[in-house]
């Protein structure tokens, strides 16, 4: 199912890059099982971000997501990045709350993408959700915002905050790094430092890329159906 949902998310981007994205188009679901989200990915090596249970350099793992650790920065003066071998346009971000009553923690970064570690082009921002009490929504944003959020706490419960808020993102040109700053949201709430349990893209086998490049509409509907069950 996880595959298949994969794959349908590959055909929703490909839409979304197609027409205008507004906070309607994003899917929120409510899945509490973190396996349902770790299978299946490439994890990206952080290769900056200075504080935390796991600090750069490190390549996270399943173990690590589950057991909840994280790896923050500061500001924009001490980003998060994390690199890929390959430049990748679809990354499934795994946040870590430590304040899941606050409307900025769910969507405490900002992305930016870059494919020479130097030159980064702004990516995704949000700067208000709908709520006054969790769960939230994204009210606004600017760039391209993710496809989905599960937006409750999905244990691996750590040491300082649990795995939650974990959204799938596909922008329309691939990156080798991606860099993650306080997002808009988060400043005005006087909160600096995102934290997160890693950042990861998915696996495609070369016979799902075929069933992708079948039917884009057909799939898009399929992944609104996985989604909402």
């Amino acid at each position: 199912m996880r595959q298949s949902l994969w794959i349908s998310l590959l055909a929703l981007g490909l839409v979304v890059g197609l027409t205008p994205m507004s906070q309607a188009s994003i899917i929120y679901t409510s899945d509490p099982t973190l396996s349902d989200f770790t299978s299946g990915l490439t994890f990206g090596e952080f290769i900056a971000g200075p504080f935390g249970e796991i600090p750069a350099p490190h390549t996270p793992t399943v173990a690590d997501i589950n057991a909840g650790l994280r790896i923050f920065g500061n500001d924009s003066l001490d980003p998060v990045i994390v690199q890929f071998a390959n430049p990748v346009s679809m990354i499934r971000v795994f946040s870590n709350i430590d304040h899941p009553e606050a409307q900025y923690d769910g969507y405490q970064y900002a992305i930016a993408g870059s494919n020479d570690g130097i030159n980064y082009t702004p990516l995704f921002d949000v700067t208000d959700v709908n709520e006054l009490v969790a769960p939230f929504t994204i009210k606004t944003f600017s760039g391209t915002g993710p496809l989905t959020v599960n937006n409750v706490l999905t244990p691996g419960a750590g040491p300082s905050g649990t795995v939650g808020y974990i959204a799938d993102f596909s922008f329309s040109q691939s990156y080798s790094f991606y860099k993650f700053t306080e997002s808009t949201l988060a400043s005005n709430q006087n909160n600096v430092e995102p934290e997160f349990s890693a950042v990861g893209t998915p696996v495609p086998e070369p016979s799902s890329l075929l069933l992708f490049a079948g039917s884009l509409a057909l799939l898009a509907a399929r992944g609104r159906k996985l989604l909402a069950r």
